[in-house]
């Protein structure tokens, strides 16, 4: 016979906890017309990582800005970062850091990084996280 503590044994195993994270990505486009921002929709924030953008294509390759706000458009520490066609770039930023190391809602603002003629088109996919 087994003692009981042998048969308690496989319950007691103890699990590092998974890391969450929410780097999947999420497609984007937007018309920029002189200075106008566009905004990506909000998503949870869950780690420390950077936030993570790509430009599948821009009109002309005219060269876009971009940088993260809080949910409200609150100030989270981010870079601003530049790229066009075919770039991809990672923005450093607090967001989760300064919400007490806690999930935070955040989005992407967008902006043409010229004064360029006409509309700029703009499409890609980003992420809040990058790990």
């Amino acid at each position: 016979a087994l003692p009981i503590f042998s048969l308690l044994l496989p319950l007691c195993v103890v699990l590092p906890p998974a890391m969450a994270n929410n780097h999947g990505d999420t497609a984007w486009s937007a018309y920029m017309k002189g200075w106008q921002t566009y905004d990506t929709p909000n998503r949870q924030k869950q780690d420390a990582s950077s936030a993570y953008i790509r430009a599948n294509s821009v009109t002309g390759n005219h060269l876009i800005r971009a940088w993260a706000l809080s949910f409200s458009n609150g100030d989270v520490g981010s870079d601003t970062v530049q790229f066009t066609t075919g770039q991809e770039r990672f923005i450093s930023q607090y967001a989760y850091e300064w919400n007490g190391y806690k999930p935070r809602q955040i989005h992407l603002r967008l902006q043409n990084a010229g004064s360029y003629a006409g509309t700029t088109f703009a499409q890609g996919v980003w992420s809040p996280d990058s790990v």
